[in-house]
């Protein structure tokens, strides 16, 4: 049984076809051919013939064939590292994909084909992608030779990046050695690597928003689930998605740091990937009694093993206008803070100036409350090299949980009490059973949410759902865990 998920397919034919060109694929003996299929019109995308410096170790001298290099590369390096008797069909193409100045789509490539219920398939009932139905059953399962029919993945990719109005002045780095030089470009070769990553199987076809499973459109449409939903458990509910009912998986994707992968490979070698600790914050007291999410700082002291800071919280009042610690503290406020840990909401300045003036007037640590709903709370940006104190952010939820708390002791000295320190029963990114987390932030995030490894990784994973500088180029361990999910779905 086959479907397609070419919801561009047609007009990719229509727009494409008699133009498309093979332009890469090459691997050793026993590995994986991933052949790459330009679908470019000639003088743009692959085919543009912009004069640019060989960088990196990529030797090319126009723009396009600098592209095709990069894309050779990440084929090759996944070629290596896989088995299949079958070619893998990459169509790619360098287009222009949504963005504004600020932000950008910087590329997207997914599975093109679905299989389920065909030869050596491990499970029955269950939507397989196509490069890894067809190695499975030894033979191309889509038997029109049409590219544009058979193809295993499609690739975009953002031909537009770093033009004005499309994040001005944040181009793709071209070299192959992973190293951009200017901190403003984004590594090209490291989200190729992502991208296809995805196309191999790295994720579900199962719509997380909705729960319903594909090619289902409406609740109580037979629809049959991905291999990756047979791995996908949520230990709150003590099911896999793949017996979950459309209800359930939905609630399921909004749950952060909750779903975990539950395949044999990756819970054993995440010991060697992931760092041992995860920072938490743990609050008692007026009521609660319970770990806080939270979003660590990316100045400051780290809250790692040498940390433990237990005192009670004191929560310094956002002024009517302005933003509450965007100004050195006056004398009544610092005295509430002095050897605390202060809560500070969001807003008015940047955070580093807000931890700066808490920590001047003796704060031991700082929570930022969010001004925005939303879980997981995101990372503290910011540097400051004078900054001596931790820092986290907490959702706006917890803060006002936090807040009322506080506001409801009887006297200050009676105020809950925070804990900051670093776990080191956990592996930063997984739970107690050394279960990697998936991404379910709350809103849900289209592209993002399941389909990616939880942001809290350290080091960062290569299938996170968002770009980071100096990823190394690597999918396996001890360096990254993504050929290992691979391998439990069947690679």
């Amino acid at each position: 049984m086959t479907t397609d998920l070419r919801a561009l397919g047609t007009r990719l034919r229509a727009a494409f076809m008699g133009g498309a060109l093979l332009f890469a694929a090459m691997t050793a003996a026993g590995a994986a051919t991933l052949e790459i299929i330009n679908i470019d019109d000639p003088g743009v995308g692959f085919n543009d013939p912009t004069p640019v410096a060989p960088v990196g170790g990529n030797p090319a001298t126009t723009l396009g064939e600098q592209r095709q290099n990069v894309f050779q590369f990440v084929a090759n390096f996944w070629g290596k590292r896989l088995k299949s008797d079958v070619p893998i069909q990459v169509l790619a193409t360098f287009g222009p994909l949504d963005c504004t100045s600020t932000q950008a789509v910087l590329g997207a490539a997914g599975a093109y084909n679905v299989f389920r219920d065909f030869p050596n398939a491990k499970k029955t009932g269950t939507w397989y992608p196509s490069a890894l139905a067809n190695k499975l059953a030894g033979i191309q399962l889509e038997p029109n030779p049409d590219p544009f029919v058979s193809a295993d993945i499609v690739a975009f990719f953002n031909g537009n990046l770093g033009q004005p109005g499309c994040l001005d002045g944040s181009g793709f780095y071209l070299g192959l050695d992973g190293k951009p030089t200017d901190p403003a470009q984004i590594d090209l070769l490291t989200t190729v690597l992502h991208e296809f990553g995805h196309g191999l199987g790295f994720q579900t076809f199962t719509d997380g928003e909705t729960g319903l499973q594909f090619p289902a459109e409406t609740a109580g449409d037979p629809g049959f689930p991905s291999i990756w939903d047979h791995y996908l458990l949520d230990p709150k509910q003590h099911k896999v998605w793949s017996a979950m009912t459309d209800g359930e998986r939905a609630a399921s994707a909004l749950v952060p740091r909750n779903l975990v992968w539950n395949g044999h490979k990756v819970t054993k070698t995440a010991p060697a990937v992931l760092d041992r600790g995860t920072p938490e914050l743990f609050v008692f007291g007026g009521g609660l009694n319970r770990v806080f999410m939270i979003g660590t700082a990316q100045f400051g002291p780290p809250i790692d093993k040498k940390t433990l800071i237990s005192t009670p919280l004191a929560v310094l009042p956002t002024p009517a206008t302005g933003g509450a610690a965007c100004a050195p503290l006056a004398m009544s406020d610092a005295a509430k803070l002095r050897g605390r840990i202060a809560v500070i909401d969001r807003g008015g300045c940047t955070f580093t100036s807000k931890v700066k003036n808490a920590q001047v007037a003796g704060a031991r640590a700082v929570i930022i409350a969010d001004s925005v709903a939303g879980t997981p709370p995101p990372d503290l940006a910011g540097s400051d090299d004078t900054i001596t104190i931790p820092a986290v952010r907490i959702s706006k939820d917890d803060g006002a949980a936090i807040k009322a708390a506080v506001a409801a002791a009887p006297l200050p000295v009676l105020a809950p009490f925070g804990v900051l320190y670093d776990n080191l029963l956990k592996l930063a990114g997984a739970d107690y059973l050394n279960r990697v987390y998936l991404f379910t932030p709350n809103p849900y995030q289209g592209g993002s949410s399941v389909s990616h490894y939880d942001t809290s990784a350290t080091p960062n994973l290569l299938m996170e759902p968002f770009a980071e500088p100096n990823q190394p180029i690597a999918v396996s361990a001890p360096k990254d865990l993504t050929l290992e999910l691979l391998e439990d779905i069947g690679w």
